[in-house]
């Protein structure tokens, strides 16, 4: 028995006339490694040009780490804003307890400046005045009409008291002439004032027992 596969050249029919036919001995084929060599670098281009154009399109790398870092930097800031307005805030604040102290130093002024205008403007010394004597005293009257006249005042009678007794010097005035009454008041130093439509029209001074 042969080691060699039967073939084409063992089929050899009896009435051939073909005689001494021998099989040549194979010879195999020498390999130099040029073709490993090809099979293991085609992977390997193709693994290269893989990652180079498919992994960019699809967003995936380093590349997403300095968008995370550049957002954390604006909430940073953002959260660092409100405390800056509340240092502010609390930096202004003591500023406006002062207001309440000028507040004060201002009121007074006000009231003492206001006050003697709003009188001043009431007082009509325009308004006639009637000077009586209650008093007993001979030309008592007219020497009180000369005081109230020189002190601007117009004068519109000057009479004896015609009511009853008087207990003390006396001003009547009627609604509206408070301001004139007050006035003569302090000139004259009497301070029963009275509000009155029943002596006469014009403010009225009654001077009583006593006066001086």
């Amino acid at each position: 028995m042969t080691k060699y596969p039967r073939d084409e050249f063992d089929q050899v029919p009896e009435t051939s006339d073909r005689h001494g036919v021998h099989r040549a001995r194979m010879a195999t084929p020498k390999s130099n490694g040029l073709g490993l060599i090809i099979l293991a670098a085609v992977p390997a281009l193709a693994v290269g040009a893989l990652s180079f154009f498919v992994l960019p399109l699809l967003g995936t790398g380093s590349p997403s780490s300095p968008v995370a870092g550049a957002t954390s930097s604006p909430a940073a800031t953002a959260s660092a804003s409100p405390s800056a307005t509340e240092q502010t805030t609390e930096s202004a604040e003591p500023e406006a307890s002062a207001e309440p102290t000028e507040e004060a130093s201002d009121e007074p002024t006000e009231e003492a400046s206001d006050e003697p205008t709003e009188e001043a403007a009431a007082v009509n010394k325009q308004d006639p005045v009637m000077i009586l004597n209650g008093a007993g005293v001979s030309g008592l009257a007219g020497t009180v009409s000369q005081t109230v006249q020189a002190d601007g005042w117009t004068i519109a009678v000057v009479d004896n008291w015609g009511g009853s007794p008087l207990s003390g010097s006396v001003i009547f005035y009627n609604p509206g002439q408070e301001a004139n009454a007050q006035a003569l008041g302090e000139l004259l130093g009497i301070t029963d004032l009275q509000e009155t439509s029943n002596v006469s029209q014009y403010v009225t001074v009654a001077l009583g027992p006593g006066y001086q």
